[in-house]
């Protein structure tokens, strides 16, 4: 009896501690919070994250994106139209406030960014020790934008990450919104982060 206690034990502490952190989610605030433009009755906001404590509760205490040079920014497109809103070719970019525009790179490519040099350390005398990788996190990828249409009164969120360090002036540009079923394209977004 007394073997049995200790599994059930270790189970439920482990389901607890994954109970735990689900209620750590991060929702993002109403489009109003962030700098946003409107065209057309579709808000668009935006907020890049440049602050190191920001980002670990975003992403984790351990997760300090700045460090290895990626911007995380938080997009939220809002649906003020009567019709849906098919983001399917969306095209986003970074401007900075003098250069080429960047492109974002894909949330798995960023948690292969935090890999550290060589192979594992092999010390005859003990097991063989790796490396852990400090931006290989799930949260990066469950937080990635991923939305493809947007219902009409609703809205959808999420990052786009970018070799970028922050600074003045930078803005962020959004083509490729299309109103649904009439395939009108909605004017593009610029706005300053």
């Amino acid at each position: 009896m007394r073997t049995l206690a200790m599994p059930v034990l270790a189970f439920l502490s482990i389901t607890s501690s994954f109970a735990g952190s689900a209620d750590k989610k991060f929702q993002p605030g109403p489009v109003e919070q962030y700098s946003h433009q409107t065209n057309d009755q579709v808000t668009l906001g935006a907020k890049a994250f440049t602050d190191s404590e920001e980002v670990k509760r975003v992403f984790g205490k351990k997760v300090d994106l700045n460090r290895f040079g990626v911007l995380p920014v938080l997009l939220v497109v809002q649906n003020g139209r009567k019709q849906s809103l098919d983001l399917n070719a969306l095209r986003v970019r970074l401007v900075p406030s003098r250069g080429k525009s960047i492109v974002p790179i894909d949330a798995n490519q960023v948690t292969s960014l935090g890999r550290t040099g060589g192979p594992p350390t092999i010390n005859p005398q003990r097991l063989p020790r790796f490396h852990k990788n400090p931006l290989d996190s799930l949260s990066i990828v469950e937080r990635a934008f991923a939305a493809q249409m947007v219902p009409t009164g609703d809205n959808a969120s999420g990052f786009f990450y970018f070799e970028a360090r922050h600074e003045p002036g930078m803005k962020l540009l959004v083509e490729g919104i299309y109103e649904r079923p009439s395939g009108k394209e909605i004017l593009y977004f610029e706005i300053p982060l």
